[in-house]
């Protein structure tokens, strides 16, 4: 009897794992057919492990909870839905997270440059060297239109500023986040840079341009956030949020 529930509910975790599969196969396909496949597999793997946790949890609640066998089945059949949606939320920039770190010459170019020397800087913000340093984050811009399947171009802006006009260690972060139908917030990997770099710079404003992949499958409408803060010195970080929705 124990043997024909543990037949049934290892079915239904796999015939859950397969249809979580299947439907991974379809997502992001990359110009870079290279970089397709791996983000492919990688992402299957990643959903699958979602839905199969998921499955997993469901079959605990239905035998521990002293319900019966079909609750068990039932629960393990919920459990793989919930967790295949909610791994596949983040499965595709964990996959290309992963594919990007094995193989750096796939990432997209990015640009870090020096757009406002510092008497510009000073003269547009009065700023007086009494003031100790000045961090600011000027803008967070998102170019238009964002595509499924392409790349969200951002170009974040900020100054920095010290009293003698030397230069300065600034840390710089950078955070990407899903956001939901209920505008909950679900941090996923920043693909191709770490999530914090320590740069040295000259003192004025700069500009710090990155290429966000789109999966093939986003649908119009998907929304995603960008923070961009900076931090130097003895300063607090100071940071910049910017939402962007998938228009085509």
């Amino acid at each position: 009897m124990a043997s024909n529930k543990k037949a049934k509910v290892a079915s239904v975790v796999t015939a859950m794992g397969l249809l979580f599969s299947s439907t991974a196969l379809f997502a992001q396909e990359s110009a870079n057919s290279d970089l397709d496949s791996c983000v492919r597999q990688k992402q299957v793997i990643t959903t699958v492990k979602g839905s199969v946790v998921g499955a997993l949890a469901g079959v605990a609640g239905g035998l521990f909870g002293g319900n019966n066998k079909k609750d068990a089945v039932t629960g393990a059949a919920i459990g793989a839905v919930v967790g295949g949606i909610a791994g596949f939320a983040t499965a595709y920039y964990t996959a290309i997270d992963s594919c990007y770190k094995e193989n750096p010459s796939w990432i997209p170019e990015s640009n870090l440059q020096r757009t406002k020397d510092y008497n510009k800087v000073k003269r547009e913000t009065h700023y007086k060297p009494k003031q100790g340093v000045l961090l600011r984050v000027e803008s967070v811009k998102v170019a238009q239109p964002v595509k499924a399947g392409d790349f969200a171009e951002v170009d974040s802006a900020f100054i920095v500023m010290t009293p003698d006009g030397a230069e300065i260690p600034v840390t710089i972060e950078r955070k990407l986040f899903v956001v939901d139908d209920k505008g909950e917030q679900t941090e996923v990997p920043f693909p191709g840079h770490a999530t914090s770099e320590q740069h040295t710079f000259e003192p004025g404003e700069q500009q710090d341009t990155v290429r966000i992949p789109i999966p093939h499958d986003a649908k119009p409408g998907s929304l995603y956030s960008m923070r961009f803060s900076v931090a130097a010195g003895d300063k607090p970080p100071v940071d910049m949020t910017q939402q962007f929705a998938v228009t085509q």
